[in-house]
């Protein structure tokens, strides 16, 4: 089991955080669903990094809004994986808005 705030439990709360909201609001979109689903599959099978790196082209590709919560948690997953760029060349953070 991950600590609480490591990269790893950190991006895998996030693409969760995503699928509940597109399962409930975009319940007709399940591409976007079954792509967070591999990123969570990524994590589960150690592979961090490459989850932070999908989710961030998931996020982009998508145009999905994230809290700003989440972008925060994803900027500490990066931070602890010296991976910056995988949110930074995408540009997530346009994707930010508040919480509603």
């Amino acid at each position: 089991m991950n600590a609480p705030n490591s990269p790893a439990a950190l991006t895998r709360s996030v693409a969760e955080s995503i699928a509940r909201r597109i399962a409930r609001h975009l319940a007709d979109q399940k591409i976007p669903a079954r792509s967070l689903a591999s990123v969570v599959n990524l994590v589960e099978n150690d592979e961090t990094e490459e989850a932070l790196d999908d989710l961030a082209h998931v996020i982009a590709y998508f145009r999905i809004s994230i809290h700003r919560t989440e972008y925060d948690q994803l900027v500490a997953a990066a931070q602890q994986l010296d991976a910056m760029d995988s949110l930074t060349n995408l540009k997530v953070e346009q994707f930010v808005t508040e919480q509603t």
